[in-house]
């Protein structure tokens, strides 16, 4: 029988590395110690078998006699076995002058056994790991998993996803945790760790995992580890736990897959007398739905399977993603800045939730010299190599991107929705099948068991929206030859509707553009008829690659000519997406490409509020002081009754300060003289800025009647702005008008008001997109509201909603108002450690800035 113990290997890797004149090996030593063992014993052990041997590789079957002989000869033993008796003979001397009972001495030699050959599986795992498992982290609910699987009758569990999940690394987790720590739970179980190509070929060859057992337990003619167990398990208390790493990682025919399918359910099902046997899979999602899910016996399957709460029958999976704090626990380990992870929007999170991107990204920040890549050119780049290496690098990728390029036409490039009926994908074409299985293998494509009870049904989408994004824009770049041109640009722009669908295509068109040095491509993507937001994506993507390439401001000029964003104002594209404390470097970049005063006005004023929510008093004086310069006396309006500086002026000197700017706040008080007509022109940008930040002016002096006036007011003087449901001007005033009446005591308008805002937040989210700000100043009058209808509960978690959005932006200004919201709320239900909190919160968010008005700012 092959041998499959591994007893030793661990001690003989110790003993070749000392000779090697090394503590640790990484693969790339394996070519130098490859030659060192060919100078000493003049014969040659290969770079790849060494790279087996140390865990680098997968190892596909036992090792050779050949292989452990030369090693042991390269450690000055005679050979491989004569390497086992003196190590063996020096355990026997280690022990000497113990007296252990038979029984002791029997169950030891199984643990020893089992361990040795689980701890060389762990170190391969670990060594094959995408991200260094020290940076990994294990996964509360894996843990809970596994303690529900052993505490019940099942004989057998998995773990099921996609390719790239982290099945292995958790695996690695659990087994340390449970049995090979220093503080494992459950050391008087034998926990046989392997992977799935250490048995793979002798199952195939007629054995069972029964028989296997029994000769790897060495119990003994006449007797068979399911009879030792029975025997001995009352006074071990100890189980038998069988672990199988990359169940399917086996290149097999599907014939033979089901062959190791029917091996391993013969094993589970004969168990069922023996509660102590269990068995922990590691599986693919599509290889659980064609071989484990249709199993004939599926009734006695799923009484033999413990499959968990999370599992999931339409993806089959049952492996979570990553938690949003397991995530940020990586990047940590990762020695990712801290501040930097802050900086994450929500979107990005929620793709490095997924290891597989986690992994990428980690390894494009790797290294002393590594600074760290935007967000936004981050995702592009992981997505790019991850399909790189699972689509163009493959050798079947002919008929991938053939199943790609139908799945595109089939979807109408996104127009018919996301899903697509799997016959008409393949249309009974068995030349696909292969490159169709590694393609949900790999997770590029995913399919969703949608099937009833009468018929099986199922669909095929891409495994993420931005992939759908990416092989699209790829797709119109080959029809036009590799080049972005002006024909092909505008056939993109009639064929897709405006969407965030959209602006990830142009994103994929204008990346391409960059990295292929088509200039004039990328300057006459801005010449489209996109909406202001799509551009306004755009833009910002070109900023911050330009700014990662380093000081290429002068490059980012070039791209538009003299004149340019005379012709095509920058304050078009300046939305609510760009009120972002990580959105400052885009908008310092902003500021050398305008040409207008009102844009560089814009841009200041955008970072102006940021500093405002930001509670940055200093910065926020800062920013004062520049847009005091851009504003003369020529280019105020006549019907600009207060500037944006003046305003901005008399909000900081009340926060700062506590004094009231009598000059300025008559000039804001005159509103009415200047609101008084109607006209179908928009604001202008300053205007804009000013109508912005009234209502804050009025809420600082607590006068809500002023700010109902003043809304009602800049309706009327701007008819149409009722009609424009996605301008954040009209959201602010609905939110400012919302206020006023809750100010004043009018409860029911200020419900029925703020209801409506939060149906256009919902609505119309990608025009909102990332302006949380005004989402946040909604759900804060919400909360009030519920408080004043004493819903507590519904108070408690509208308010939580909002602190929770804005402490992922830093708006602190908002946090505060939130926890002094609470902190009137805990009491009435007695709760108070909560309220504590709440009230060091708040302490804690008083003693990081100079503004000591704050406090004053809510009713």
């Amino acid at each position: 029988m092959i041998d499959l113990s591994y007893d030793f290997i661990i001690t003989l890797q110790k003993e070749v590395l000392r000779k090697f004149g090394a503590d640790s090996i990484i693969p790339g030593d394996c070519k130098r110690l490859s030659q060192s063992i060919l100078d000493k014993t003049t014969k040659l052990v290969s770079e790849t078998t060494l790279k087996r041997v140390f865990g680098f590789a997968t190892t596909l079957h036992s090792f050779s006699r050949y292989t452990l002989n030369t090693l042991s000869q390269y450690c000055n033993y005679k050979d491989w076995d004569d390497f086992q008796s003196r190590h063996f003979h020096q355990l026997q001397l280690d022990t000497e002058g113990a007296v252990p009972e038979i029984d002791d001495s029997k169950w030891t030699e199984l643990i020893n056994k089992a361990t040795a050959v689980s701890h060389y599986t762990i170190l391969t795992l670990k060594n094959r790991s995408g991200i260094p498992f020290a940076s990994t982290v294990p996964r509360s609910h894996c843990f809970s998993h596994i303690e529900r699987f052993l505490g019940s009758d099942y004989a057998a569990t998995a773990f099921i996803a996609p390719s790239g999940w982290g099945k292995s690394i958790t695996l690695v987790h659990l087994a340390e945790h449970f049995w090979f720590s220093k503080e494992a739970k459950y050391k008087q179980d034998v926990c046989w760790f392997i992977h799935a190509h250490a048995a793979g070929n002798m199952l195939l060859r007629g054995f069972s995992l029964a028989s296997w057992l029994d000769n790897q337990l060495n119990l003994g003619t006449g007797e068979n580890f399911r009879e030792y167990f029975s025997t001995h398990f009352d006074t071990k208390g100890g189980r038998l736990i069988l672990i199988i790493d990359g169940f399917d990682e086996i290149s097999l025919l599907g014939d033979k897959m089901k062959l190791l399918y029917t091996k391993l359910e013969e094993f589970v099902y004969s168990n069922d007398r023996f509660p102590w046997v269990k068995v922990i899979l590691s599986i693919r999602s599509n290889t659980w739905s064609e071989i484990f899910q249709h199993s004939l016996q599926y009734p006695a399957f799923r009484r033999y399977w413990y499959l968990g709460p999370e599992m999931d029958e339409e993806t089959n999976i049952n492996l979570p993603c990553l938690t949003e704090q397991e995530v940020k626990a990586v990047l940590y380990n990762h020695r990712l800045d801290p501040a930097t992870v802050r900086t994450f929007s929500e979107g990005f999170l929620q793709k490095l939730r997924y290891p597989y991107y986690l992994q990428l990204f980690c390894q494009i920040n790797t290294g002393p010299e590594q600074t760290f890549v935007d967000e936004n050119l981050s995702l592009f780049e992981m997505v790019s190599r991850f399909v790189q290496s699972r689509v163009f690098n493959s050798q079947s990728n002919t008929f991938k991107i053939t199943i790609i390029e139908k799945l595109l036409l089939l979807l109408d490039f996104g127009k018919a929705g996301q899903y697509t009926e799997k016959q008409l994908l393949l249309n009974k074409n068995a030349d696909l099948f292969p490159a169709y299985k590694e393609l949900l293998t790999d997770n590029i494509l995913v399919e969703e068991n949608l099937s009833q009870e009468i018929m099986f049904h199922v669909k095929v989408r891409f495994a993420h929206n931005v992939l759908l994004e990416y092989f699209t824009a790829m797709h119109f770049i080959h029809e036009s030859k590799m080049v972005v041109d002006t024909k092909m640009l505008q056939h993109v722009q009639e064929q897709l509707p405006a969407s965030s669908y959209r602006v990830g295509v142009f994103k994929w068109l204008l990346r391409y553009a960059i990295n292929n040095n088509q200039t004039a491509s990328i300057h006459n993507m801005f010449y489209l008829p996109l909406t202001n937001m799509e551009k306004s994506y755009l833009l910002e993507y070109l900023a911050v690659y330009y700014q990662h390439e380093g000081d290429k401001q002068v490059m980012l000029k070039s791209i538009f000519p003299q004149g340019y964003f005379r012709k095509h104002p920058l304050h078009r594209f300046l939305n609510d997406n760009f009120v972002h404390f990580s959105k400052k470097k885009v908008l310092n970049a902003l500021l050398d490409l305008a040409e207008l005063p009102e844009d560089k006005i814009k841009i200041r004023s955008i970072l102006f509020i940021m500093s405002l929510l930001q509670l940055d008093a200093e910065q926020c004086e800062q920013e004062l002081n520049s847009i005091k310069k851009l504003i003369s006396h020529e280019q105020i309006e006549d019907d600009l009754w207060v500037t944006p500086h003046e305003l901005y002026l008399f909000i900081y000197e009340y926060m700062k300060f506590g004094l009231v700017n009598e000059t300025i706040k008559d000039k804001i008080y005159n509103y009415s003289r200047y609101l008084n007509g109607t006209t179908r022109q928009s604001p202008s940008v300053s205007m804009e800025m000013v109508l912005r930040l009234m209502g804050f002016a009025f809420v600082l002096k607590n006068d809500y009647t002023h700010m109902l006036n003043y809304t009602k007011r800049v309706f009327e003087c701007y008819p149409l702005l009722v009609y424009q449901k996605t301008d954040p001007l009209r959201l602010s005033l609905l939110c400012w008008q919302a206020y006023a009446h809750m100010g004043m005591g009018n409860f029911p308008a200020a419900s029925k008001i703020v209801r409506h805002a939060e149906c256009l937040i919902r609505k119309y989210s990608f025009d909102f997109l990332n302006g949380r700000h005004l989402e946040v100043l909604q759900k804060l009058i919400q909360a009030h509201i519920y408080f004043h209808e004493n819903e507590l509960n519904k108070a408690i978690r509208t308010a939580e909603a909002a602190i929770d959005i804005s402490q992922k932006m830093d708006f602190k200004l908002f946090i505060l108002m939130g926890y002094q919201l609470l902190s009137k709320i805990y009491p009435q239900l007695q709760l108070d450690k909560p309220q504590n909190q709440s009230k060091q919160q708040i302490t804690l968010i008083n003693k990081s800035t100079s503004f000591r008005q704050i406090n004053k700012l809510w009713m």
